[in-house]
């Protein structure tokens, strides 16, 4: 939308029974010239045809972790106590961020809610942001903290041996933080969470607002930041470590993927996605029940 555009869906918003010969007046151009920014305001949505019927946003927000995620691939075996040769790249993530990303390449519109540091990573978290079209005027940089980070180390297969990361920034997103975003939170179509935020803070949205609620939990030790709140989740997202944190059955194959669906609807939630690595994806929903979708895999060069 253009600046013009906005100027005129605000005074429509003001007041919708304004004709164009006074919208013209007020922006000091001519009655044709309002004609083309209104026909345009029509056929991006924002207004639904003649008597300026102002059509409600539909979008979604996001509240989540944007991180930098650095990716170690080792070149050949791990030796202990020195250091190894790798593949090693940088890229923009979180689990929030990645979230909002695809969603906005799937031209639905998004909000992300996060905070981020006044370090260099935070710099190009917005260019990262403005490139991808994300919505980020909810979310806060923090000048003097760091952007989260996440170091993967896999083997030569890519098989993650170990992680580590910094997410001590996501402290600042309270419940008052929150608070001061009640509007963008509750008029949302949806809200998308990661487990990035503290417990506190995941169960105010869920007090807080009444419509589907999408969790991707993450980490086995973030994952139990739900367990209060499962019955307030349309839809949870998971791989095997939550799963052995949610529910104490370590979704590995088949048979425990499902058990751990089984186990998750029982107590509220409504849609889940266990994922149990190579061996596939258990889905289930509530009042229906669960089945096992196999995951086959070829391995890439």
């Amino acid at each position: 939308m253009t600046e013009r555009e906005q100027q005129i869906l605000s005074w429509i918003q003001q007041n919708p029974m304004i004709s164009q010969q006074e919208l013209a007046d007020l922006a000091g151009i001519t009655r044709s010239g309002v004609a083309a920014h209104i026909s345009n305001l029509i056929r991006k949505g924002y207004l639904r045809g003649k008597g300026y019927i102002v059509t409600p946003p539909s979008y979604v927000t996001v509240i989540g972790g944007i991180s930098m995620d650095v990716l170690g691939i080792a070149c050949g075996d791990l030796m202990d106590y020195t250091s190894n040769a790798a593949k090693v790249r940088y890229a923009l993530g979180g689990v929030g961020r990645n979230i909002a990303v695809a969603l906005e390449r799937m031209n639905t519109r998004v909000s992300l809610v996060s905070v981020y540091g006044g370090d260099h990573n935070g710099e190009l978290f917005k260019v990262d942001a403005s490139v991808n079209g994300l919505e980020i005027g909810y979310s806060k940089q923090l000048p003097d903290a760091m952007t989260a980070s996440y170091m993967y180390v896999g083997d030569a297969s890519g098989q993650r041996l170990l992680a580590l990361d910094d997410m001590s920034i996501y402290d600042y997103m309270t419940p008052d933080f929150l608070r001061e975003r009640i509007s963008i939170i509750e008029n949302a179509d949806i809200v998308a969470l990661d487990t990035n935020i503290s417990q506190k803070s995941f169960e105010w949205v869920c007090d807080n607002y009444h419509r589907p609620i999408m969790v991707r939990a993450i980490t086995d030790a973030k994952a139990p930041r739900v367990l209060s709140r499962l019955h307030c989740i349309d839809t949870l997202i998971l791989d095997t470590a939550e799963s052995q944190a949610l529910t104490g059955i370590c979704a590995v194959d088949e048979k425990s993927a499902v058990r751990c669906a089984k186990a998750l609807l029982k107590r509220g939630v409504g849609h889940v996605f266990v994922n149990s690595g190579r061996e596939g994806v258990a889905y289930g929903v509530a009042d229906e029940g669960v089945a096992f979708y196999p995951v086959p895999l070829k391995r890439v060069q």
